[in-house]
């Protein structure tokens, strides 16, 4: 009878099991009744392996918490079997292994795996068997680093940094079998039984809605492997080497807000916006991923606008919260919903790898022994360090943690290679002290020695000062410099040579030279025009009472002999110059005549100059390059006599080069240009004046390339018109009483300079 009676209590407990709700804190729900398409047949343990076999193809998702010794596989629609109880491993790399049903939101096998040592774990699936192999970690445990890895986006070309797949158990939102909670970031490690091909395209996204559930179903034309985490009140999926060929819906089911999506580099990156964020869960069926998120209000539709492929807002939003908020687990082991912490970047030299660590009241020894599996550094703690510490960091360096760590107890590190050893800072600096007692012991023991040392391209001066100034020598030591043979003489224990040798390989090096280049263009052209006229009239009547005819003083005409009454010629022309022409009327009484002359001359001259001087200057030295002339002029001197001064007139350039260690060339240029412009009368001494035109700049260029300086440029324009007052001025018979000349007088300066590093031989 009472066999019987344990057989009804397992059948009652089996069906409870396999299709019983649940009851939540608030209402009772009947729940449709959970089947599962697999049952675990076996769970087998070996050296450094574990085997979990399942009746069909199945899909699994590995965790990883934030405790390096423990790992959980979650398998959607798989039950446990008879694979209730804890099982003792007595095989090496495992522990213990702990199955257990979950039926929320929907049936889910789960194992935990507590691992001997912290571990990476390799999964293998073939013929509806999941092999997962142990391996111990290099250098650093996997479980414990939350390294950022970066992502360029396609867009912007702007560094994200999202986490790699390290993830920490439990739920915050109190239930304590959800496979993922918000805080969690998981891996979906699915095995396809049926022998798709890897996803290259998203082909299809769409809603479904279930008793309090909305599913996000995701659809490719191949098996697709996304990495999931959360950001406040956001699930963000990436998935590998995909483009997204589908329409982004316009219209989403609460708790979803929106859809957003954007191309990465080498992933698309789907956003679900949520009203909060509570409980979800991924899985992979075939070619499609199925992220069920609770809390849907049913019925309730939200439409939100066409968003666009690759939003803007999605980049820079993401790169805000660079890192995925965390809900760490309670030391307790219960569930909590401790606020989200932002990971801080850390700046400067803290380049370690990421963790997260979470103590209360715990000894630090321990803590450093954690940090050198993490950095792959050995760490040596000294006796006298001691204390208990209670911290909680999330996602920062590990450098930077142990500098916290050693700056709250007051103790100080020293690295010798791969070695870290810490110590309190008085024991540090006992022994600094006594390691400077000993070497200034051994000292004033050492017998002191003499060395000469050649200088060969610095001032033996500057080095001297240099030497005095670094204070490497002993206070026994000497110092005392030759400049006729240009040597340093030291007088100082033996050990000390080493380091003044030093010294001087880095002060006593040629100085680099560079080859000052200039080509120097100057233009001038002038352009000069004159155009004169005369003209008279003879008459003289036969009665000779009367005559008509110009001023003696001018010049006569050729054809009637008398003077001009308009006389303005051309100056500028004359014999062998210009040209002219002329003619006359003359009646036949000779008594009335009229006698003209045109004469005209243009001047069109021009004049190029072109000069190549080079010199040759060290760096940080004033290179020179001066041409022109000197103009004399008188001078008296202070004793009354007169005396020849000069003055002069050039075009200068002078440079200064400056080599930058990255082999381009920084110039100083000071460019100066003078001209005579005339002479002025000072006590009886003529005395010459002139024009300057000076630029100064600060110019970088690359080695051999050619600096232009022009915009020295000067023009003048001269007009004149001479005649008869009044006449001249009359519109087109004004011409016939004027002269006119013209000139148009320009000049312009051209300076290149090109200057080029002279390789040492």
């Amino acid at each position: 009878m009472r066999n019987k009676r344990i057989i009804f209590m397992v059948a009652i407990l089996s069906l409870i099991l396999g299709g019983g709700g649940y009851c939540t804190a608030g209402t009772l729900k009947q729940d449709p009744p959970m089947t599962a398409s697999a049952v675990i047949t076996d769970i087998a343990i070996g050296d450094n392996s574990l085997e979990i076999r399942a009746t069909q193809p199945f899909v699994y998702t590995i965790y990883k918490p934030s405790d390096p010794y423990r790992i959980s596989i979650d398998m959607p629609d798989v039950a446990i079997g008879q694979f209730t109880d804890r099982i003792i491993s007595k095989h090496a790399g495992i522990t213990e292994v702990m199955p257990s049903q979950v039926t929320s939101p929907k049936m889910t096998a789960r194992v935990e795996v507590l691992l001997q040592n912290p571990a990476e774990v390799v999964p293998l699936y073939h013929d509806n068997v999941l092999t997962l192999k142990i391996k111990e970690a290099s250098g650093a445990s996997p479980a414990v680093k939350a390294e950022a890895a970066q992502d360029t986006t396609a867009s912007s070309e702007t560094q994200v940094e999202q986490p790699v797949a390290v993830t920490e158990e439990g739920a915050s939102q109190g239930k304590k079998n959800d496979p993922a909670t918000p805080g969690q970031e998981s891996v979906q490690k699915s095995e396809q039984p049926s022998a798709l091909p890897k996803a290259t395209q998203i082909t299809d996204i769409y809603f479904e809605q279930k008793d309090g559930t909305v599913d996000v179903v995701i659809a490719g034309d191949g098996v697709m492997s996304p990495t999931v985490f959360t950001l406040k009140n956001r699930i963000v999926i990436d998935i590998a080497d995909v483009n997204l060929k589908a329409k982004v819906p316009s219209t989403v089911i609460s708790p979803v807000k929106g859809v957003r999506a954007g191309k990465h580099k080498d992933k698309t990156r789907l956003v679900l916006d949520l009203k909060e964020l509570k409980g979800f869960d991924v899985s992979t069926v075939n070619n499609s991923i199925v992220v069920a998120i609770q809390g849907a209000e049913a019925g309730v539709m939200v439409g939100q606008k066409e968003v666009p492929q690759e939003p803007q807002k999605t980049v820079m939003e993401e790169k805000k919260e660079i890192v995925p908020q965390k809900a760490m687990p309670s030391p307790n082991g219960a569930d909590s919903t401790e606020a989200m912490e932002t990971e801080t970047i850390a700046e400067g030299r803290y380049t370690g790898k990421k963790i997260s660590l979470d103590f209360q009241d715990a000894d630090i020894v321990p803590i450093f022994r954690l940090i050198a599996d993490v950095s792959g550094k050995n760490i040596v703690v000294s006796p006298e360090v001691k204390g208990r510490l209670t911290m909680k960091l999330i996602n920062v360096p590990w450098d930077q943690a142990l500098d916290l760590i050693l700056r709250t107890f007051s103790l100080g590190k020293t690295e010798e290679g791969n070695i870290i050893r810490i110590a309190p800072l008085s024991v540090l600096a006992k022994e600094n002290e006594d390691k400077a007692n000993k070497r200034e012991s051994e000292a004033k023991a050492e017998a002191l020695e003499t060395k000469i040392f050649s200088i060969n391209y610095a001032d033996v001066l500057v080095v001297e000062k240099s030497i005095k100034d670094s204070k490497i020598l002993t206070s026994r030591g000497s110092l005392s410099v030759d400049k006729r043979t240009s040597s340093l003489v030291v007088k100082d224990i033996p050990s000390v040579f080493p380091t003044v040798e030093n010294l001087l390989k880095t002060i006593d090096k040629p100085i680099p030279q560079v080859m000052i280049e200039a080509r120097i263009v100057e233009v001038n052209t002038s352009v000069a025009s004159d155009l004169g006229i005369q003209w008279g009239v003879k008459l003289s009547p036969l009665n000779g009472l009367s005559s008509l005819g110009g001023l003696s003083t001018l010049n006569k005409g050729s054809f009637t002999g008398n003077n001009f009454l308009v006389d303005f010629p051309s100056p500028s022309a004359g014999a062998g110059t210009g040209s002219g022409i002329a003619f006359g009327l003359m009646n036949a009484s000779k008594t009335l005549g009229l006698d003209v002359q045109l004469s005209a001359l243009e001047t069109l001259s021009k004049g190029r100059i072109i000069s190549n001087p080079r010199v040759v200057t060290t760096e940080n030295e004033k290179a020179l390059i001066m041409q022109g002339e000197s103009d004399p002029y008188p001078q008296q001197t202070a004793e009354g006599t007169i005396s020849t001064a000069y003055k002069d007139v050039v075009l200068s350039t002078e440079v200064t080069p400056h080599i930058t260690p990255g082999g381009s060339i920084r110039m100083a240029v000071h460019v100066k240009k003078e001209d005579v412009i005339g002479h002025v009368q000072i006590q009886a001494s003529s005395v010459p004046v002139t024009s300057k035109i000076e630029s100064e700049t600060n110019v970088l260029v690359q080695n051999g390339e050619t600096l232009v300086i022009g915009g020295i440029y000067k023009r003048t324009d001269n007009y004149a018109n001479s005649g008869v007052p009044g006449l001249m001025k009359i519109p087109i018979l004004g011409e016939l009483f004027k002269e006119r000349s013209s000139s148009i007088i320009t000049s312009e300066l051209l300076i290149f300079i090109t200057p080029r590093i002279v390789e040492a031989q």
